[in-house]
C-alpha cells in the first residue's frame, strides 16, 4: 500500500495518498480547483481562481467544502451518489459537501471516502436521462442565450461576477464559453443557474462547452489523462444526455447550442470520432437542443467536412474550429462556403493569452462567433428492436421478473428512458407490468404472483411492446417461457402373485392416477376400507397428491392401516401404521416411510435409511425403497419380489417438479 496522510476538515478525517497535494482554499483562494491532477481541496473555491484557459482530463481528486452551497449540501443526512458518465462521486454529510473524481483508480477514491465514514459501498448510481437537470431544472433563460454575432472568450473556470462586470464594458467580448460538464472537464463546472441568469441579464451570451470522452488519452491538451471513447454510438448518446441534463440545470432552454469539445487527434481515430459526433448530434436533437462541435481545423473539422460532403451524415448544426492565426473571421478556405453557411460557425482564432480590461486580467482563448437563432432539426424516427431478456422460467404463486432490451435496429445502441409494456400469458390469463429502459436499454418489472394455466408443453407466452415516439419507431418482441409444474401419483396396494391354479392380481388401489398441475390442487380418491384375497389382505388404504404453489411443490402420500401377505413357501409378512411420502420441489426432493413390520410373527427393527433389504429365501423384501428420477423421487414402503414373478407393493408414492432450470 502507498504511504498515506491524515487530512481533517471540519471534524471529519480522510486518509489520502501521501503523493496528493493538500490545498487550503481559505488560505489560497486564487487556487484553480482542477480535477486533472491528484489533489485534495479544502474549503470553498475562490471567486477569482487563477486558472488556465483550458484544463482537460480527469484523475483521482477531491473537493471538500462547507455545506449550504446547494440544497443537497444542506442536508442533515450522510449519503453518496456515483455518476458513471462523468466519473465522480458526490457525498453529503452534516456540514459538508464532497466531490471526488476518478479515472483509472476508482478504488483509491472509494478508500478515501470510506476512510471518513462515508457510505461509499451504498452509493446510489445516478445516470443522465436528458430530461431534467442534475438538481431541479432551472428557470429557462431566453431562447437567444446561445445566439450571438461578435467576439467571445472562454476559460477553464468561469470568471466571478465582478470580473464579468469589469470586462462587460471595457472588453470587445459579448459572449463567454462556459464548461457545463463532461468526464474530461478539468476544472469541473464552476457556474450555477444564478450565475447564468445574472450574466445574461448583464448582456452576456453563451457558448456552452461539454468535454466528454476523447479520441485518445493524449489528444490535444489531454496530457495522457483523458478518458477515451469506448463505444462511439453508445458513448455519444450518453454524453448528449448528460450535456442536455446539465444544460437544463443551468437554465439553458431547448434550442440552445451545446458544443462538444473534441481535442486534436491523429488521423487513425477519424472514423470513431465522426461516428461518436453523429450519435451526439442525433441524441441532442431528440432532446430538443442544437448540436455544436469544437475541434482542430486539421483533424475534426477536416473529417466533418468530408463526412458532410459524402452525404447521409448527420453533421453538427454549428462548428467551432480552432485556428490560432489571430484573424478574427469565420471564413475559412478549407471549409466549403456552402457548409455551415447560415450563421453556424465559431472560430477560435487565438488561445492561451492573458488580457486585461477594467483592471481585471484573465487567461483566455479568443473566439469570433457567428451563431444565429436557428432551430433543432426535427428528429428522424429510428427503427428499434426488442429482445426479451427476463426470466426463462416462471412459477405460479411466485414473483417473476419480466424484462426486455430496447436497442436501435441499426448499430444496436441502447434506447434509454422509454417505457416498455410486458405481458405474461394471453387472453383472460394475461398479467401485465411496465418499466422504463435504463442506460443499457433494459426495462424490467415484476409480476408479483404468477397465475398461469398449464398447457401441453408447459410454456407461457411473453410479449414486450414499445409504443414508439417522435424519435423511435414502435417495436415488439414475443417469446415463450417455461412454466414450472409438478406431477405425482400415490396408491395403497398392488399385487401380482402367480399361483399354480389361480393367480392373484390386484390393480393399484386406491389410486390417485397421474396428477400433472401448475396450480394448487389436491387429488385424493376415496379410501378403500379393505382388500382381501387368498394370499393377502389390507385395511384402510388411502392415497393423496397435494400440489402447492409459490414455490411449486408436490407431496404424494400413501397409507395403509394394516396389511398381511401370506404366500406358500414364504414367511408371513405383516405391516401396520404404514405411510409412504414423496415430496418434490425445484430445490429439494425427499422421501420417507414409517411402519411397523413383522416377519413370521416377530417384529423387525427397520432403520431410517432407504432401501433396507431383507432376504426371505425364495423372495426379497425391500422396505423404504427409494429411487431418484430426473425431476423427482419414488418411494415404495414395502416391495416384495421373487424370481417366480411375485410382485407386491404396499404404499407407493412418487412426485416430481419440472421446468426448474432458469
Amino acid at each position: 500500500m502507498p504511504a498515506t496522510d491524515q487530512v481533517t476538515y471540519q471534524g471529519r478525517t480522510f486518509t489520502v495518498p501521501e503523493s496528493w497535494d493538500v490545498i487550503d482554499l481559505d488560505r489560497h483562494p486564487d487556487t484553480c480547483v482542477r480535477f486533472d491532477r491528484h489533489a485534495v481541496y479544502l474549503g470553498t473555491p475562490g471567486a477569482r481562481q487563477d486558472c488556465p484557459a483550458k484544463a482537460l482530463g480527469r484523475t483521482e481528486a477531491m473537493l471538500v467544502q462547507p455545506a449550504g452551497r446547494t440544497r443537497e449540501g444542506a442536508a442533515s443526512t450522510t449519503r453518496v451518489t456515483r455518476d458513471t458518465t462523468d466519473h465522480s462521486y458526490r457525498a453529503t454529510a452534516p456540514g459538508l459537501e464532497i466531490t471526488a473524481t476518478y479515472s483509472g483508480d476508482r478504488k483509491d477514491v472509494e478508500r478515501v471516502l470510506g476512510s471518513a465514514g462515508l457510505p461509499v459501498s451504498e452509493a446510489r448510481t445516478v445516470r443522465s436521462t436528458g430530461t431534467a437537470g442534475k438538481t431541479a431544472a432551472a428557470a429557462a433563460l431566453p431562447e437567444d442565450s446561445t445566439s450571438f454575432q461578435g467576439k467571445g472568450f472562454d476559460r477553464c473556470a468561469a470568471p466571478s461576477a465582478a470580473q464579468m462586470q469589469a470586462w462587460k464594458g471595457a472588453s470587445p467580448y459579448g459572449a463567454v464559453g462556459v464548461y457545463i460538464g463532461g468526464v474530461n472537464a478539468g476544472c469541473g463546472v464552476t457556474v450555477d443557474e444564478g450565475w447564468m441568469r445574472a450574466q445574461y441579464d448583464a448582456g452576456w451570451k453563451y457558448f456552452p462547452i461539454y468535454v466528454g470522452p476523447q479520441a485518445s488519452a493524449d489528444a490535444g491538451s489531454c496530457n495522457g489523462t483523458c478518458d477515451v471513447i469506448d463505444d462511439p454510438v453508445a458513448d455519444g448518446a450518453a454524453s448528449a444526455r448528460d450535456a442536455v441534463q446539465a444544460a437544463g440545470a443551468l437554465g439553458l432552454p431547448a434550442g440552445s447550442v451545446l458544443y462538444y469539445n473534441m481535442e486534436h487527434y491523429d488521423g487513425e481515430h477519424g472514423a470513431v470520432v465522426t461516428a461518436f459526433l453523429e450519435s451526439w448530434t442525433r441524441t441532442v436533437h431528440e432532446l430538443g437542443y442544437r448540436s455544436g462541435a469544437y475541434g482542430s481545423l486539421s483533424s475534426l473539422i477536416t473529417d466533418l467536412v468530408d463526412a458532410a460532403q459524402g452525404g447521409g451524415y448527420l453533421a453538427p448544426d454549428v462548428i467551432d474550429f480552432a485556428k490560432w492565426d489571430d484573424n478574427a473571421t469565420t471564413d475559412e478556405p478549407r471549409i466549403p462556403a456552402a457548409l455551415w453557411a447560415d450563421h453556424q460557425r465559431i472560430k477560435q482564432y487565438s488561445g492561451d493569452l492573458t488580457q486585461s480590461y477594467g483592471g481585471v486580467s484573465l487567461n483566455i482563448d479568443a473566439n469570433l462567433l457567428d451563431v444565429g437563432a436557428g432551430a433543432p432539426q426535427p428528429p428522424v424516427q429510428k427503427d428499434t428492436q426488442l429482445a426479451y431478456t427476463g426470466a426463462k422460467t416462471v412459477s405460479n404463486g411466485s414473483p417473476a421478473e419480466l424484462a426486455a432490451t430496447l436497442t436501435e435496429k441499426d448499430g444496436g445502441a441502447p434506447v434509454t428512458g422509454r417505457e416498455v409494456a410486458l405481458t405474461l400469458g394471453a387472453g383472460d390469463a394475461a398479467q401485465k407490468c411496465a418499466a422504463k429502459t435504463d442506460d443499457q436499454g433494459r426495462a424490467a418489472c415484476t409480476i408479483a404472483s404468477v397465475q398461469q394455466p398449464l398447457n401441453a408443453d408447459a410454456t407461457v407466452p411473453v410479449t414486450a411492446e414499445f409504443a414508439g415516439d417522435d424519435a423511435y419507431k414502435a417495436s415488439k418482441a414475443e417469446a415463450a417461457v417455461s412454466l414450472q409444474y409438478v406431477t405425482g401419483r400415490a396408491f395403497g396396494l398392488s399385487a401380482n402373485v402367480p399361483l399354480p391354479l389361480l393367480s392373484v392380481k390386484v390393480d393399484p388401489t386406491p389410486d390417485t392416477g397421474e396428477v400433472r398441475t401448475a396450480a394448487a390442487v389436491t387429488k385424493a380418491p376415496p379410501c378403500t376400507a379393505s382388500v382381501s384375497t387368498l394370499v393377502l389382505s389390507a385395511e384402510a388404504l388411502c392415497a393423496k397428491v397435494d400440489a402447492k404453489t409459490g414455490p411449486s411443490t408436490a407431496t404424494a402420500t400413501a397409507s395403509v392401516s394394516k396389511a398381511r401377505v401370506g404366500i406358500a413357501g414364504l414367511p408371513v409378512v405383516e405391516v401396520s401404521g404404514l405411510t409412504a411420502t414423496a415430496t418434490s420441489s425445484c430445490t429439494r426432493q425427499t422421501g420417507s416411510t414409517s411402519l411397523t413390520l413383522k416377519i413370521a410373527g416377530a417384529v423387525v427393527d427397520v432403520p431410517d435409511t432407504p432401501d433396507h433389504t431383507i432376504d426371505l429365501g425364495l423372495a426379497r423384501l425391500v422396505v423404504n425403497e427409494q429411487k431418484k428420477t430426473a425431476d423427482g423421487i419414488e418411494v415404495t414402503a414395502v416391495h416384495l419380489t421373487s424370481a417366480t414373478g411375485i410382485d407386491v407393493t404396499i404404499g407407493a408414492a412418487r412426485s416430481a417438479a419440472h421446468n426448474c432450470a432458469d
